[in-house]
């Protein structure tokens, strides 16, 4: 039986989502925005002489460090996932509030995210997956709290409602088109990669319903092949080949600008809530 010291230092080991946003937060500040030349994170502050966008350029790195440090120092505090929330959703926040950075920045307005046909499934199909990847980080921080279920439960209902349903126009169904598809995923796995590993993360939400053992693993899994789906559309033009780098470069920074920050926030602010309500209940 497992005491509350051991609990506690289990939970910490789970709770690593700022090392991984942190690394994919600080690339954005190591690799150039283009590769026209002076678009290095130095070079675009000192090109750019607005405030807000100086601002907003100048917190990536912040951030990252942030994250980075308390991860890797093993900081315990509910301040850690503050720090990482605040900071994250400063930086998405920002650009809502001066519109001038979308407009010096396009490729880091979500709008521009290369979501291809997920994208046209609708926001409620992504915000159902938002509710799964949610509801699994309760279920990786504090397995006990009903909240984790809940929201992965709904979000993994939402989803298959959503995935199933006949098109505004009358055309077959997203999930029915790709699983007739999928003995042609040798050819076209540009489009079946990411359906099988968000179908996948779907499944693994659906059979984490049920309180076992492997729910902690089932949770971390889930959270992996989603994570997975949505990265695969950034990388997927460098696998192609054939194509110029130039092209790909910016949407991938623009994407990582956006998806990093998104990410850390979300995970810091459920971190911190679920902590905050299993000490209220203690």
């Amino acid at each position: 039986m497992p005491t509350g010291l051991t609990k506690k230092r289990e939970s910490r080991g789970r709770i690593r989502y700022d090392l991984f946003w942190g690394v994919f937060l600080a690339a954005t500040c190591l690799m150039p925005a283009t590769l026209e030349g002076g678009s290095y994170l130095w070079n675009l502050v000192a090109e750019h002489e607005n405030p807000w966008v100086r601002t907003w350029l100048l917190l990536a790195p912040v951030a990252a460090a942030a994250a980075l440090l308390g991860a890797f120092v093993g900081w315990r505090s509910r301040a850690r996932h503050f720090v990482n929330f605040a900071l994250a959703a400063a930086q998405l926040i920002l650009p809502m509030a001066a519109g001038l950075i979308w407009m010096e920045f396009p490729m880091s307005n979500p709008a521009s995210l290369p979501l291809t046909s997920l994208g046209e499934m609708g926001w409620v199909v992504l915000v159902a997956m938002t509710a799964i990847y949610v509801g699994s980080g309760i279920r990786v921080t504090r397995p006990s709290q009903v909240a984790g279920q809940a929201f992965a439960a709904l979000g993994s209902l939402v989803l298959a409602v959503f995935a199933f349903l006949p098109t505004a126009s009358g055309d077959t169904p997203f999930a029915i088109t790709h699983l007739k598809q999928l003995p042609q995923i040798a050819t076209e796995w540009r489009d079946q990669v990411p359906f099988v590993l968000l179908a996948g993360a779907a499944l693994c939400s659906m059979l984490n319903l049920m309180r076992s053992r492997a729910e902690v693993i089932l949770a971390g899994l889930t959270r992996l092949l989603m994570v997975a789906g949505l990265l695969f559309w950034i990388v997927r033009p460098f696998l192609e080949g054939g194509v110029p780098l130039r092209t790909h470069v910016p949407a991938a920074w623009g994407a990582l600008r956006f998806i990093a920050p998104w990410f850390l926030a979300l995970d810091g602010g459920v971190a911190f809530v679920a902590i905050s309500i299993t000490r209220s209940e203690n």
